[in-house]
């Protein structure tokens, strides 16, 4: 009988330990899920209307309104070329000089008839003395008359071509129709040209434009008009600004590449063939904005974790673009939600 006493005291006992160990238990969850809200800082989700910018790389080329195609008037072989790429070249100065075989025709024609006119004066005025006295009839005062003034213009004729042409004996100068910048060389010493052949071309270097690379999937977005930011490393502190005039309708097959032309708002010193990195703002979108440190990032995700009535819920979120202050724009929660900002210490063991 003892031994049943006993018995039930110590299961009593037991009981009633185990009731108490569970409300110590369930007391220590309850105060660690509030210590641990407790810690935890929040923000209410805001929009913000962000700049849609597509980013790339592009170089100054000339505009084609100010590139001159210079060539030879007359077929002939290259004997010197007397410029380099890049020089200033003047209205008038010489570029180039060919050798050309019809300017030696022209040039032989050109002392022949001097001979000629020269022996047709000579006849002439015989001719109209002998008139004067009566020794000819008229007819043949006339027939002198007239042969001299077929020699003379046929020689003027020829004198305004080579005037033209610009020729010495047997050689044509080649020279810049107008001011500018040696952009290109087509051709050699030596190489036979004609007026079909682009030997030289200059370009106004006042008339230049920003050529960006662009790639096809990002072309769609630019329309002319649309605002260009544009730098270089050589200019550090310098932001260019332009605007887009025309989008290529050509892709390139094998760097799926279009070319945007951007012209700048001002020249200097930007010069030919110049490299840029540029920025092209094609409008404006409403993303949700949050702090950097609100992102968390797994197995190449990024997400955020909510506090929705009093609970925690992680949410998958896309990743738009990192903006000033350490601000990121996001998409994939909506304005007015609560978002965790510091998710390290509510993922912290």
């Amino acid at each position: 009988m003892i031994y049943k006493k006993v018995i039930a005291v110590l299961m009593a006992g037991l009981i009633l330990a185990c009731e108490k160990n569970e409300e110590s238990n369930q007391s220590r969850v309850e105060y660690s899920k509030e210590a641990k809200l407790s810690h935890i800082q929040t923000t209410t989700i805001k929009t913000q209307e962000v700049a849609d910018i597509i980013e790339a790389t592009g170089n100054i080329q000339p505009d084609k309104e100010g590139v001159v195609k210079i060539n030879s008037k007359l077929a002939g072989n290259i004997q010197v070329i007397k410029v380099q790429v890049g020089d200033y070249v003047k209205k008038g100065d010489i570029l180039a000089i060919v050798k050309a075989p019809d300017t030696t025709d022209l040039y032989s024609q050109k002392v022949s008839l001097e001979i000629q006119l020269a022996q047709a004066h000579k006849l002439y005025n015989l001719k109209k003395q002998l008139y004067e006295v009566g020794a000819i009839p008229k007819t043949e005062l006339m027939d002198a008359q007239t042969n001299y003034e077929v020699l003379k213009a046929q020689l003027k004729g020829i004198e305004e071509r080579l005037k033209i042409l610009g020729a010495g004996m047997g050689q044509i100068e080649i020279t810049a129709p107008k001011d500018g910048v040696v952009y290109q060389i087509n051709s050699h010493v030596g190489d036979y040209v004609d007026s079909s052949v682009d030997m030289i071309d200059i370009v106004d270097p006042s008339k230049i434009l920003v050529v960006g690379q662009i790639q096809d999937k990002d072309a769609f977005k630019i329309k002319k008009g649309d605002d260009v930011e544009f730098s270089i490393s050589l200019f550090p502190e310098k932001l260019f600004k332009g605007k887009v005039t025309y989008v290529s309708d050509v892709i390139d097959p094998e760097t799926r590449i279009v070319k945007v032309f951007i012209k700048p708002e001002e020249i200097n010193p930007l010069k030919i063939n110049m490299f840029f990195n540029i920025k092209i703002y094609t409008g404006k979108t409403k993303y949700a904005v949050i702090p950097k440190t609100t992102l968390l990032y797994e197995d190449g995700k990024f997400y955020v974790l909510l506090l929705q009535e009093g609970k925690i819920r992680k949410t998958e979120v896309s990743f738009v673009k990192e903006l000033d202050n350490n601000i990121v724009a996001i998409q994939g929660i909506e304005e007015g939600q609560v978002v965790i900002t510091n998710p390290m210490v509510e993922e912290s063991p």
